[in-house]
């Protein structure tokens, strides 16, 4: 972590000091900026004030692994030590950052417990949300994690083509095929490429895609027949320190285009309606003000709204992407969370629309960077209709 920018953040923000605080690795965004992998068994806080040098407040069983980080390790003994050392790093300040989120709005942030926000409080001390102080310095990807995404994304789109092609060459030779059958191809593939995942990729077809979390194994999986509506979700990325996920879900049709059922196609094209709606409002607004993913949500929402599927838009409409596949940075919510985090350049985040029915199920699924220019949809191409696989 780069102190000197953290502490111009807080300079500017007028924000006096960001108190990292952890118990047994439970605030993991304290504990990688932290640098630490080992297991944590005691409390520790991270003091970066916005002036002067930070400081580390350790137990002394667990001193040993904190001889890398920035500033100066203190050890206190015991509860009554660790609060009276918090008072005295907090002596004089006003407003102090923690992972806290207000009224549970944004839980990804609110990693502390209630207790020690309360303890913070008793100092006379405002505690804050540290919400963009970590998107701008967590989850904002350098040039080389981009670069990587990049190469990610163009195997990603790769893989899912092979997995078309092997459900159409299967069915025309009058084989049989599952859902778990093209995740294991997909796997497979990810592994030629040197890709890996931190959960395997979906295959759904007809009611199973109307589940947005449903996962075949080998017990439990559906035949793609002649027909089917066929979702496919995947993502992966590179097993190195810049590896950056690419995740993209494409939606196809078991049957020539002649045959694709009006309803499928009908709603496909409200979902690419909404996705490029809510792209275009992120291109034309995020360099011009501070723009939030809750408002992009809210676009790319009123959208499906207008069409009458609301209700069968059950989730939010795209998710953070960073080494792991749901990230730290910015989602694009307004309904589980209210995200006013504001996307900055270097955030990575997917749109993915979807309606779902206990019948079918439809998604698309596109990522989307922010630049120093604007806004960049970096897997391409754009789906625009559901593919004919016949």
């Amino acid at each position: 972590m780069d102190i000197t920018r953290v502490q111009q953040y807080l300079s500017d923000n007028k924000i006096d000091a960001w108190l990292l605080a952890d118990f047994h690795g439970r605030n993991e965004i304290a504990v990688r900026a932290m640098g630490l992998s080992s297991h944590l068994t005691r409390r520790a806080c991270y003091f970066i004030p916005a002036r002067g040098g930070p400081v580390a407040l350790v137990n002394p069983i667990e001193k040993s692994r904190f001889t890398h980080i920035a500033g100066e390790v203190r050890t206190y003994r015991g509860y009554r030590g660790l609060e009276t050392e918090l008072a005295r790093l907090l002596k004089g300040l006003k407003k102090v950052a923690m992972e806290y989120s207000p009224l549970g709005r944004l839980p990804y942030i609110g990693l502390v417990d209630a207790g020690t926000i309360e303890l913070v409080r008793s100092f006379g001390v405002e505690v804050v949300s540290s919400a963009d102080l970590v998107a701008a310095f967590q989850a904002r990807l350098s040039p080389a994690r981009i670069d990587s995404h990049r190469r990610a994304a163009g195997l990603v789109n790769q893989t899912k083509d092979e997995a078309f092609a092997y459900i159409a060459d299967e069915l025309r030779a009058g084989r049989s095929i599952t859902e778990y059958d093209v995740c294991r191809l997909i796997t497979e593939r990810f592994h030629s490429h040197g890709l890996i995942f931190d959960f395997a990729p979906n295959c759904s077809v007809d009611a199973n895609a109307g589940d947005p979390h449903y996962e075949p194994t080998p017990e439990k999986s559906a035949p793609i027949k002649k027909g089917s509506l066929v979702l496919i979700d995947l993502w992966g990325r590179f097993d190195n320190a810049d590896g950056v996920y690419a995740d993209i879900t494409w939606m196809a049709y078991a049957g020539p285009k002649a045959e694709i059922p009006k309803e499928y196609a009908e709603k496909f094209a409200v979902l690419t309606q909404a996705r490029d709606a809510a792209v275009e409002f992120i291109k034309q607004n995020v360099s011009q003000r501070p723009l939030k993913g809750a408002e992009a949500d809210d676009v790319c929402r009123a959208v499906i709204e207008k069409a009458g599927l609301g209700e069968y838009f059950t989730h939010r409409t795209g998710h953070s992407i960073g080494s792991n596949v749901h990230g730290d940075g910015p989602n694009i919510d307004n309904l589980e969370t209210e995200d006013g985090r504001m996307l900055q350049p270097g955030h990575l985040f997917s749109i993915e629309p979807g309606v779902y029915t206990k019948d079918h199920g439809l998604r698309t699924e596109i990522n989307c960077l922010i630049t120093e220019s604007g806004a960049e949809v970096t897997t391409q191409p754009l789906q625009q209709e559901i593919v004919a696989l016949f």
